[in-house]
Order: C-alpha cells, then sequence, then structure tokens
C-alpha cells in the first residue's frame, strides 16, 4: 500500500475476482488468441510478398495485449514501440485498419503512409510504433504531464479530440501508458522518465516486456543489474516484477 496505494487485501481481491470470473478471463483468452492470429497472418502474408518494409512480429508474448485489453482504459493515451501491432488491437484500434495499414491501403490507420512501426489512431488515443529505441518514453512522459494540466487548467477534449475549456470529470483516472523492451528500458531516456515522473508524480506506467534479450543481445552481458523493475528505486519509484 505504501508503494502503489493498494492494500494486499485489495490485490488479492481484484486478483481473486478475475479468477472466479468466466467473462473476465474469457476477455483474456479472445485478446490472446486474437494477438496470436493477427501476428501469424501478418507472417504468411509477409512471407508470400504481400506486406513489404519492415516488421516485428510479437508472437510469444501475448499476455501483454491481454494486459491491456483487460485493464487499460480507452481513454488513456498508449506509446509503444515497433513492435506495436498486437498492442493497437488490444488498445481498440480496429484490427483491419492495422492489417490495412501494413498492406499500405488507405484504409489504414495512417492511409498506408506509415506501415507496420507507425500505428496511430485518434479515437483510442493510441499514439503508436516509434521506430528508434527507446524514442518513445519521453513522448509519453509529455502525455503523462498533459493530464495534469488537462486538471489543472479545466480542460477536456471534444468528440473531434480538440481541447475545450470543459473541466474532465472529478473521477478523471487517465494514466499513460509506454511499452518499453528491456533493451529500451536500460536507454538514458529511461532514466529522465524515471526522474520526471517521481518529480512531478506523473500518472505514468511503465511496461517494461523483458525476455531476457534485447534481439540478440543477453541483458546480463550490458547491465551488472538485470532486474529492470528495480530500475526507479534511486528516483522513488517503484516497480513490480
Amino acid at each position: 500500500q505504501e508503494r502503489f496505494g493498494y492494500s494486499t487485501y485489495e490485490v488479492q481481491a481484484y486478483s481473486d475476482d478475475l479468477e472466479d470470473s468466466k467473462a473476465g478471463l474469457m476477455k483474456l483468452y479472445k485478446a490472446m488468441t486474437m494477438a496470436r492470429a493477427f501476428e501469424n497472418a501478418c507472417n504468411q502474408q509477409y512471407m508470400q510478398g504481400k506486406i513489404r518494409g519492415f516488421m516485428h512480429l510479437d508472437n510469444g508474448q501475448e499476455s501483454i495485449p491481454g494486459l491491456v485489453d483487460y485493464a487499460i482504459k480507452t481513454g488513456d493515451k498508449k506509446y509503444s514501440y515497433y513492435r506495436e501491432h498486437t498492442h493497437a488491437i488490444a488498445s481498440g484500434v480496429d484490427p483491419g485498419a492495422v492489417m490495412a495499414e501494413l498492406f499500405m491501403k488507405d484504409t489504414g490507420t495512417c492511409r498506408g503512409a506509415g506501415g507496420s512501426m507507425h500505428i496511430f489512431d485518434k479515437e483510442t488515443y493510441f499514439q503508436g510504433g516509434w521506430a528508434l529505441v527507446a524514442e518513445q518514453l519521453p513522448y509519453a512522459c509529455g502525455a503523462a504531464k498533459s493530464i495534469l494540466l488537462d486538471r489543472e487548467l479545466g480542460l477536456s477534449d471534444n468528440d473531434k479530440f480538440v481541447k475545450e475549456n470543459v473541466a474532465p470529470p472529478a473521477d478523471d483516472d487517465r494514466i499513460s501508458v509506454v511499452f518499453v523492451g528491456e533493451g529500451g528500458a536500460q536507454n538514458g531516456r529511461m532514466a529522465e522518465l524515471l526522474n520526471s515522473a517521481a518529480k512531478d508524480n506523473l500518472p505514468l506506467l511503465a511496461l517494461v516486456i523483458d525476455n531476457g534479450r534485447a534481439i540478440n543481445t543477453f541483458t546480463p552481458d550490458v547491465a551488472t543489474n538485470s532486474n529492470l523493475h528495480d530500475a526507479g528505486k534511486h528516483y522513488g519509484v517503484p516497480g513490480l516484477h
């Protein structure tokens, strides 16, 4: 409770609620099977030469989009990296529009101009794939700051996603969510993000997707401490593994 504002009892109750909920478990299952099926389809189309350019798949990491689909809200601001197809779909972006983007079609999320690494969708606040490692981190930090500014200045988005002088609801619990791999999490931008988040108490969640290696570089080969969830301790930012 001291670290995250939730007691052990509340966390356990949340876990038990999911374990006992067929609807909740089915929601997770459907999100994960959608992620696997979509990436498999992408692979097939890529091998046939119908999808061109760079493409990074997310097979084997379906629990991440499952978490996003279950727990993250539409109004939360989301920033991902170049392996983001499933993150976008779990955030509510239309799978057909994502696939159309990979096919360079006008009906894609960026009208075919972005491709695999640049999925963007206003309606779900998914501000997509960033091609450079850790490039998304400072933008997510700025988005978290903008949520605080909205509350302070009494601003909110209208139905066209333009700011207007209407205060957010009293129970506004929006956060900024940023996805990053373990390689990107050791980039200097992460230190800047942690420092800013701690200094301004930003509503920010960093999801570090740690599979033990950044492409073919194993974490222990480049870091003394492989426990990336502890990186925020110096700044007073807690982490969970």
